[in-house]
């Protein structure tokens, strides 16, 4: 036998410690060649989608190829652990450190050429699948399957670089155990696993500080706090892993009538170890598992969201703003209306007139004002909420968020002689000013005497079918352009909304793999960790059976075993997510756009089901292969 045929069988005949390793690492390969598909065809190339996906795709593909490299290091660091007694016999027998290193290079560069080879075929069997749900998601025609010679020559060269410097890595990191140490393996002796209550208290004060600050934050604060709340938050998780989840074990285990309670003694005992010797894996696997559901619970939210976010950032359906002379407006309302009923588009239609009041010509500052009664009207037409305003006030409204409201809080607005208190900012107005200033709401009788600079003529119109005027309002637009002289503004709902559809789901489209590759690799950690653990398990209760442990507690204690090694980092993922979420919300709402509470509850809620199914599996699995080694 040489030694590539030695190297073949050591692979071969540990198919299910590898298993894990080897799927997670086609799915990483198909991905990144799908994406590349997609980046390279000649569809996108020329133009038929928009340039910011391709761009996004190859952001992704960065993601994905940074994360497979620490990713898969981790995966044969922790083969590598459990292999230490077969490497001590092998060394025992003669097996140099150099042969040693050239058999794990060559074994992790055969697991390699499969993941790439399996990895492309999977991928070119789903690539029409996957065009297919791209068309969908960007609102295009699909485009056609081709032959992706440019993504197959960048996906081999990347995945063959990437598995020969982890095989480097693992190398040069090996750590150089002597032969006794070797043939132990995992069944060196451990310590009683300890935790310090200082950093065990210093965990939950971090964690608590976190989510303080981030249910705390509010607005732009989300963005300032962001780094210090997430720098907290992985500070208080390795802790939360590493002290505080062993501290809270021996307080149970104090606990004499519970300790001493059935099953419990064994379960307890062994968890200490299990999440002492575990932390750094639950560790990742949360933070992994958070970063998953944010991101695909908020693309998701940004994606279902579109439609209300657009009326709510555009009132109307169609908007026409100008300064320009009584024939020229309409004439050019006269066009706009000829074109929706040429449409098929029944509409109605709304006119408010406003003021802009000059107080700097040189700076070009100023202010519109509208009386109450106008406003109300087109408030009216927009479905928003109607304003009250007294003699001697000014209600400030923004028509966009962020923007500068100056003179609401010093009461610097007279208006005709007579100084208006402010009754401060009421949100965002259903209205925009044609110069480009505030508009400020006034009462009647004040509206009426102000002297004006000069007059704005408002447009409103509202159309059932909006989103099917696309077409329509391009056209508009460019002979509105050609053919207007005054000053004028004219806009429409539905391009914008084509617009923000298509970057909420290419961002949507793009994430969501992403993070389905976070969430399997955190899945492969748990299973990698279980597999393990088999051996030293085995041996663990097939002594405690020879006592008089029934097959029924057996699994009873394996099962509460497995389920906190699934659960338990994902549930602490889904805490980390929900405050995100909650935090996430408040800046989504100064965004104007619609709460995130019930898309990313429908995301949590599938990452769990799945991650329920795949513990469901895993634990017959594993319980069939204990049961059977037993025997």
């Amino acid at each position: 036998m040489t030694f590539r045929q030695f190297a073949f069988n050591n692979v071969s005949r540990n198919k299910r410690t590898y298993a894990a390793f080897f799927l997670s690492s086609v799915f990483s390969v198909m991905i990144f060649f799908i994406y590349a598909m997609f980046i390279y065809h000649p569809g996108v190339e020329n133009g038929e989608i928009h340039r910011f996906v391709a761009q996004g795709m190859v952001a992704a593909e960065y993601i994905i190829f940074l994360f497979a490299f620490f990713f898969l290091f981790y995966c044969v660091g922790a083969f590598l652990k459990r292999r230490e007694k077969e490497f001590g016999i092998l060394m025992m027998h003669g097996m140099t450190q150099g042969q040693r290193n050239r058999l794990i290079f060559m074994e992790n560069m055969m697991i390699g050429s499969l993941s790439i080879v399996f990895g492309i075929g999977l991928g070119m069997v789903l690539g029409k699948l996957f065009f297919q749900f791209a068309g969908f998601l960007l609102d295009v025609e699909p485009l056609p399957f081709y032959l992706p010679l440019d993504a197959m020559v960048l996906t081999i060269v990347c995945f063959l670089c990437l598995f020969v410097a982890i095989s480097v890595f693992t190398v040069l990191f090996l750590k150089r155990s002597n032969l006794l140490e070797l043939l132990q393996g995992s069944q060196r002796p451990k310590q009683e696993p300890k935790a310090s209550v200082f950093l065990s208290l210093l965990a939950a004060a971090l964690l608590v500080m976190a989510y303080a600050l981030a249910i705390w934050a509010k607005g732009a604060f989300v963005m300032v706090l962001m780094f210090p709340v997430i720098a907290l938050t992985i500070a208080g998780t390795y802790l939360l892993f590493t002290q505080l989840s062993v501290f809270l074990i021996r307080l149970m285990k104090r606990n004499r009538h519970f300790y001493w309670n059935k099953t419990n003694l064994v379960t307890l005992s062994d968890l200490a170890y299990r999440m002492k010797d575990n932390a750094r894996m639950f560790f990742l696997v949360c933070i992994v598992s958070t970063v998953a559901f944010c991101a695909i619970g908020t693309l998701a939210a940004l994606a279902s969201s579109i439609t209300e976010t657009t009326v709510r950032t555009n009132p109307y359906a169609f908007e026409y703003v100008t300064s320009a002379d009584a024939n020229q407006r309409e004439a050019t309302a006269a066009r706009i209306e000829n074109a929706l009923k040429d449409g098929g588009f029944p509409f109605e239609k709304w006119e408010v007139t406003t003021k802009y009041l000059s107080f700097n010509k040189e700076e070009h500052q100023g202010i519109s004002i509208v009386g109450v009664t106008e406003y109300n009207r087109a408030a009216r037409a927009a479905d928003a909420d109607e304003v009250q305003v007294g003699d001697g006030e000014a209600v400030y409204y923004q028509r966009w968020p962020g923007e500068d409201v100056s003179g609401a809080e010093d009461g610097s607005l007279t208006v005709a002689g007579q100084q208006l208190k402010p009754r401060g900012i009421e949100g965002f107005s259903v209205m925009r000013s044609l110069s480009g200033n505030q508009l400020v709401i006034v009462a009647d009788s004040v509206y009426a005497q102000a002297k004006e600079s000069n007059f704005e003529h408002n447009y409103f119109y509202q159309v059932d079918r909006w989103k099917e005027t696309k077409e329509l309002s391009e056209k508009l637009e460019a002979e509105i352009s050609e053919e207007h002289d005054g000053a004028y503004s004219f806009g429409a709902r539905a391009p914008i909304y084509q617009e923000l559809k298509q970057m909420a789901n290419t961002s949507l489209f793009i994430g969501l793999f992403v993070g389905v590759l976070f969430f399997v690799a955190a899945g492969s950690f748990l299973y990698f960790r279980l597999y393990t653990d088999l051996e030293s398990d085995r041996r663990q209760y097939g002594a405690i059976t020879k006592i008089g442990l029934s097959e029924k507690e057996l699994s009873r204690i394996v099962t509460t075993q497995i389920g906190l090694l699934f659960f338990v980092p994902i549930i602490v993922a889904i805490v980390h997510s929900a405050v995100a979420f909650v935090s996430l919300n408040s800046l989504l709402k100064l965004m104007m756009i619609a709460s995130v509470v019930k898309p990313t509850a429908i995301v949590l809620a599938s990452f769990v089901l799945v991650q329920f199914v795949y513990f469901w599996i895993i634990r017959n699995r594993y319980l069939f292969n204990l049961k059977r080694s037993m025997q």
